[in-house]
């Protein structure tokens, strides 16, 4: 192939020299300010405006990115002008090639001296210095003039040089895009007939401007061309663009750390005991909720067995524990605001809880799971599965084989023993609140000591059971209630006692 139809180009992050640009010539017809603009500003009579020769205009250019300006500001040198505009100068902006983001523009904007140190802008214009396609501009380009103001390197700007309507519509535009092409070697290049036809299209393009209300600045920007070799184009390229990058799908975080974060907070710690005194009992014994209060108290009523309480729920459930001991559902919600590690709130609670309605039976299995580990709560919900038939008590035999592994067998251990003791919250005093260990094994016997007085079954002469002996009490009366608990207790046997097994 012929060297005309490669594409020679180089990247823009190897290019570590200065940018330039060329200022050409400025084309068009200045306005002149109306008589009333001078009757205001009596200076306007002194400007470069109504001089007979073209006054002493320069131009000032930056480049801008994002909207921010990357560099400082450059200008023309000073040059006296007859009949028009040209500075033809080369000018070299503070900011490489290596420094240019793909959205890069430069403000081009041309003034004229107003007075003494004063300048007023006669228009401005912006171009970008990158195209659609990642290339450095080259060549020569009329950009349209914008009167009154400076050049904008906003994102979008205000004074775009290269509008749709010059690009598509006018002759210049048709004739800038034939240009291109004829430039980048898409077009078959004849010296005698390319040389008329570019002096026939810079005439038609000067006849444009003069018919133009607006003024046009001619800039022209580098070219790239070593020997004799073609022209290369730049591509804008970062450096080490090709290595991959890992993306984030989160957020780092920073984990400072806290060393109060563990400790007790002594304000809610003093709140929370001062609203659950013995001294607030009786005040909070008649208290009422209102049509709000009860609607919200009715909300976390119904709330699931897994829903986690609030702290600030948690305090309103107390506050009217009396008025919801009429509601057997609210028991479990109720317990669930208790802390327990406090004697005096554990010593309330229990006492309340003989006073509320009993609950129903398939809501008392909610009481043998980890969350309630107070002997006398499960003791409670045992209670309650005593009053369910044989026939209900299988349906649930699944869970309540499953719940044994919360069972203190430390304590139902110490409670069988002759002369073993409970303090008031239903715990042996040997034994604490909450230290569960599946490896401890319960010596209660299989069959519950024969009743007196011609009594069947443990349920009528010890009301309160732990889960341990209600099963097994329950299981020696009902054959086939038995059966299942043996082949339950089987497959659980990891943390059985012997006694099951």
């Amino acid at each position: 192939k012929m060297d005309t139809d490669k594409f020679n180009y180089v990247y823009s992050c190897d290019l570590d020299i200065n940018v330039q640009l060329k200022i050409g010539s400025l084309e068009g017809k200045r306005e002149q300010k109306s008589y009333k603009a001078l009757l205001q500003d009596p200076m306007l009579r002194f400007s470069g405006l109504y001089q007979e020769n073209c006054s002493d205009l320069y131009v000032t250019c930056q480049v801008f990115a994002e909207g921010k300006p990357l560099a400082l500001p450059v200008r023309t040198s000073y040059k006296a002008f007859s009949t028009r505009w040209n500075w033809n100068e080369w000018l070299k902006l503070p900011v490489k090639y290596p420094d240019l983001p793909q959205s890069a523009q430069v403000a081009l904007t041309v003034w004229d001296v107003y007075g003494p140190g004063r300048a007023t802008p006669v228009g401005g214009t912006t171009v970008t210095l990158f195209g659609k396609y990642g290339m450095f501009r080259q060549g020569m380009h009329d950009l349209k003039v914008w009167p009154g103001v400076e050049g904008d390197g906003g994102e979008p700007t205000s004074t775009p040089g290269r509008t749709s309507s010059s690009l598509a519509e006018d002759q210049m535009g048709r004739l800038a895009k034939l240009t291109k092409a004829h430039r980048q070697g898409h077009m078959v290049k004849v010296d005698w007939l390319d040389r008329l036809t570019f002096r026939e299209i810079e005439m038609i393009n000067e006849s444009e401007k003069r018919s133009s209300n607006f003024m046009y600045l001619m800039v022209e920007f580098p070219r790239v061309k070593t020997g004799e070799k073609p022209e290369y184009s730049i591509v804008y390229y970062e450096k080490d663009g090709d290595d991959a990058s890992p993306v984030l799908t989160s957020a780092d975080i920073v984990k400072v750390p806290d060393p109060q974060m563990c400790m007790e907070n002594l304000v809610e710690s003093k709140h929370h005991k001062l609203a659950r005194s013995l001294r607030s009992g009786p005040s909070d014994h008649d208290l009422k909720p209102n049509a709000a209060t009860r609607d919200q108290l009715n909300v976390i009523v119904n709330y699931p067995p897994t829903k986690q309480l609030s702290s600030e729920e948690q305090d309103l459930v107390w506050k009217f524990r009396y008025y919801l001991t009429t509601q057997e559902k609210a028991l479990t919600k109720f317990l669930k605001c208790v802390n327990w590690a406090l004697p005096g709130e554990a010593k309330q609670a229990l006492e309340l809880l003989g006073k509320w309605r009993p609950m129903d039976v398939e809501d008392s299995l909610e009481l043998l799971s980890s969350q309630f580990t107070n002997p006398t709560v499960r003791r409670y919900a045992v209670t309650r599965l005593q009053q369910a038939d044989d026939e209900d008590l299988l349906m649930y035999l699944l869970q309540l084989v499953q719940a044994l592994k919360y069972e203190n067998f430390n304590d139902i251990q110490c409670g069988l023993e002759p002369g073993g003791k409970r303090d008031s919250q239903g715990l042996a005093e040997s034994s604490t609140l909450g230290d569960l260990d599946s490896s401890q094994i319960l010596t209660a016997p299989a069959v519950p000591s024969p009743v007196p007085n011609g009594k069947e079954g443990a349920d009528s002469e010890n009301p309160e059971q732990d889960l341990c002996t209600f099963l097994i009490s329950r299981a020696c009366k009902n054959s086939t209630l038995a059966n299942y608990l043996y082949w339950l207790d089987f497959q659980r046997a990891s943390y059985l006692p012997s006694s099951f097994r």
